[in-house]
C-alpha cells in the first residue's frame, strides 16, 4: 500500500500555513544586519543574524516604499542608513519564500529608539571597560608634542576630509610631513583596518596622528565607538587626534584619543596653532634675546668708553712720569758722577795721608818698630820689657835682634 505524501508544492503551503497559525500578525524581531543591499528600484535585503547565537538568521526583506520609510524614519532620528553591523528592531510578518524555501520576515517597520539605545549602551560598555582598566586616558597621557610638524594621518584619501585637513596644514606656511595611511572609515572592517593603520605609526616616524573622516550620521560613526579602536589608540606610543565631523556626540574614540576636534580642518587647526604657539614663542623668545644683547651690549660699550678714556688719561700720566723719570734719571746720573769724583779725589788724598804716616815713610825717617821676638807683639813701653828679654827691631833697612840689660 503506497504512504500518502505531499508534493513540495502543497509542503510549502502547509508550513506557511502553520508559521502563519503560530504567527498570525506582525512580530518585532530584534538581531544585527548583515549582507545588507540595495536593488535599483529601492527595495532592500539584509539578513538579521543573533548576536549571541552563531549561525541563527533570518532573512529579511523590504519594498521600495517601505524601505523610503525606513530611510525617512532613520534620517529623522539622526541615526542614517542601515549597514552592516547595526542592531536593530523591526516590526514584519513571517512567511515562506516558495522559490528560495525559506522563511522570510517581511518588513514593515522599524524601531529608531532601539538602534539609538542599542548603540548608546555598547558605548557606555566600551567606555566603562575602559575607565576600569586606565586605558581610557593611556593616550591622553604621553607628552604632546612642542612642534609637532610630522604628522601621520588616518583618512579616506581624496575624501573631503583628507583635503580639508591638509588644506590647513599647507595654508600654514609652516613645513609639515604627512605621512597618509587610507583606509574605509565606514562598514564592518572600518575598525580592523583603523586599528591597523593606527599601530604603523611609532615614536621617531610621527610627532602626531590625526584620525579624521567627514560628517556623517550617527550610523556612519558606530565604527568609531568600536571598543578595537579605541584599544588601538590606548596602546599606541604617539598621541592622536580625532577630527570626525560630528558636532553632537563624542565617540569612543574621542573619549580614548589625547585631542579630540569637531571636523578635520579643526584637527588640522589645531595642530596648526600649537606649532603656531612654539614660533611665537620662539619669535618672542628672540626679541628678548636681542633686546637684552643690546642693552648688554651697549652697557659694556660704555664700560669699555669710561675704561679707554681712564687709559688714555692714563697714558698721559705715563708721559709725564716717563718724562719726570727721564729728568731724574738724568740729574741722579750727574750728581752721581759727581759724587763719586768727589770720593775719588778724597780717597787719593787719604791715600797721600796714609802714605805719609805709614809705617814705612816712619822707619824712613830713622824711628824704628820694637817688637818681642817671641810674640812678635809691638812693644810700646819699657813697662812691657825685662831684662834677659830678646827683641826685634826693624829698621828701614833690615831688622836687628837685641837682648835687654839691666839699667
Amino acid at each position: 500500500m503506497t504512504k500518502p505524501s505531499l508534493t513540495v508544492s502543497e509542503f510549502l503551503s502547509r508550513a506557511q500555513g502553520a508559521i502563519v497559525a503560530e504567527f498570525p500578525t506582525p512580530l518585532w524581531v530584534r538581531g544585527q544586519v548583515t549582507g545588507y543591499r540595495r536593488t535599483s528600484g529601492g527595495a532592500g535585503f539584509f539578513r538579521l543574524a543573533d548576536h549571541d547565537v552563531a549561525d541563527a538568521a533570518v532573512d529579511v526583506a523590504a519594498r521600495g516604499r517601505v524601505m523610503a520609510d525606513i530611510d525617512r524614519v532613520l534620517g529623522v532620528s539622526g541615526l542614517g542608513s542601515l549597514r552592516d553591523g547595526v542592531e536593530i528592531r523591526v516590526r514584519g510578518t513571517i512567511g515562506v519564500e516558495k522559490r528560495n524555501s525559506v522563511i522570510r520576515l517581511s518588513l514593515l517597520e522599524i524601531d529608531p529608539e532601539f538602534t539609538a539605545g542599542r548603540l548608546a549602551i555598547d558605548r557606555a560598555e566600551v567606555l566603562g571597560r575602559m575607565r576600569a582598566d586606565g586605558s581610557l586616558q593611556a593616550n591622553a597621557q604621553l607628552p604632546t608634542p612642542l612642534v609637532p610638524l610630522r604628522i601621520g594621518l588616518i583618512t579616506s584619501r581624496g575624501s573631503a576630509a583628507h583635503a580639508d585637513f591638509i588644506d590647513q596644514l599647507r595654508r600654514s606656511q609652516y613645513r609639515f610631513a604627512v605621512k597618509t595611511v587610507h583606509t574605509t572609515v565606514q562598514g564592518g572592517s572600518a575598525p580592523d583596518r583603523i586599528a591597523t593603520a593606527i599601530s604603523r605609526f611609532e615614536p621617531g616616524i610621527v610627532d602626531m596622528v590625526a584620525l579624521v573622516r567627514g560628517g556623517g550620521s550617527q550610523l556612519d560613526l558606530t565604527a568609531f565607538d568600536s571598543e578595537t579602536i579605541a584599544r588601538a589608540i590606548a596602546s599606541s606610543a604617539v598621541p592622536v587626534i580625532t577630527g570626525l565631523g560630528h558636532d553632537t556626540d563624542r565617540t569612543v574614540a574621542d573619549e580614548a584619543a589625547a585631542f579630540a576636534e569637531k571636523t578635520p580642518s579643526a584637527a588640522g587647526e589645531w595642530i596648526v596653532g600649537r606649532v603656531g604657539d612654539f614660533a611665537h614663542r620662539l619669535s618672542t623668545a628672540r626679541q628678548v634675546i636681542v633686546r637684552e644683547s643690546q642693552i648688554a651690549l651697549d652697557r659694556h660699550r660704555e664700560t669699555l668708553r669710561r675704561a679707554a678714556s681712564d687709559i688714555s688719561g692714563g697714558a698721559s700720566a705715563l708721559v709725564r712720569q716717563s718724562d719726570t723719570l727721564t729728568a731724574l734719571e738724568g740729574g741722579i746720573s750727574e750728581s752721581a758722577r759727581r759724587v763719586v769724583r768727589d770720593q775719588q779725589r778724597l780717597l787719593t788724598s787719604l791715600g797721600d795721608w796714609f802714605s805719609a804716616v805709614g809705617i814705612e815713610s816712619t822707619l824712613q825717617r830713622g824711628f824704628a818698630v820694637v817688637t818681642g821676638s817671641e810674640t812678635s807683639r809691638v812693644v810700646r813701653s819699657v813697662s812691657q820689657v825685662k831684662p834677659g828679654d830678646r827683641l826685634s827691631l826693624r829698621f828701614a833697612d833690615g831688622t836687628v835682634r837685641v837682648v835687654v840689660e839691666n839699667e
